[in-house]
């Protein structure tokens, strides 16, 4: 295909510690994506299991970092989004899974309304594969910010941004926050631009026990003030 006439380039971000008993999964649902021009950048927190060995296993699309040491996640979400080289940008974490469709949908959405922000619904799993409940959306694309600050929504493995938005607007993950620099970015987002929105599920999300969701829960009052 002529360069000029493909779609845009998506880096889909995975930032793994030691996440070899799903990662497969995750992985293979990003190759089965109807979207076909992306690239994975995939973070290797200093692992000690055999996540190295399984994501080498795959073809260039996968473009595998190490470090030596391991980096709080905001921190090394960063590291991660500079070598990205896609228009757009999504994440997906090592037990979580996209729908075959996630990022065609939202590519569409996104360049046909000029947003820099998506995300949508979310089936939540647990570690076996077998669906708890749907998380579906309540706002409606456009400004959902005072929304947001009612009831908090946005699964990270739903969401997409525009590159070009976070680096003229020198926003980042911050790279103090343990449980969530995410909310942190995407809130800052919503409060500068309308976002898209899509209610139908995107994406699964697995509950799992030894989650960094779980670890870090003392601090997350403190973090959402």
């Amino acid at each position: 295909m002529n360069k000029a006439l493909q779609p845009p380039l998506v880096s889909i971000v995975m930032n793994c510690y030691n996440g070899e008993k799903y990662l497969c999964e995750a992985i293979d649902s990003i190759y089965a994506q109807t979207y076909k021009n992306w690239e994975i950048i995939f973070w290797d927190n200093a692992s000690t299991d055999g996540s190295s060995s399984i994501a080498k296993s795959y073809d260039e699309r996968v473009k595998y970092y190490v470090v030596s040491k391991t980096t709080p996640l905001g921190e090394a979400r960063n590291f991660a989004l500079n070598k990205a080289d896609g228009e757009y940008v999504a994440f997906l974490d090592c037990d979580d899974m996209y729908f075959p469709d996630k990022l065609e949908r939202q590519v569409k959405l996104m360049q046909n309304k000029d947003y820099v922000m998506c995300y949508g619904s979310v089936s939540i799993i647990n570690e076996d594969g077998k669906e708890i409940k749907k998380d579906i959306v309540k706002n409606k694309s456009g400004n959902v910010f005072s929304g947001l600050l009612r009831r908090y929504e946005i699964n990270m493995q739903t969401v997409i941004l525009k590159k070009e938005f976070l680096v003229n607007n020198q926003l980042s993950f911050n790279s103090n926050m343990s449980y969530c620099p995410d909310h942190n970015l995407f809130m800052t987002i919503a409060s500068k631009t309308d976002v898209g929105v899509i209610t139908d599920v995107v994406a699964k999300y697995r509950i799992v026990d030894n989650s960094l969701s779980k670890k870090t829960i003392d601090i997350v009052p403190q973090e959402y003030r």
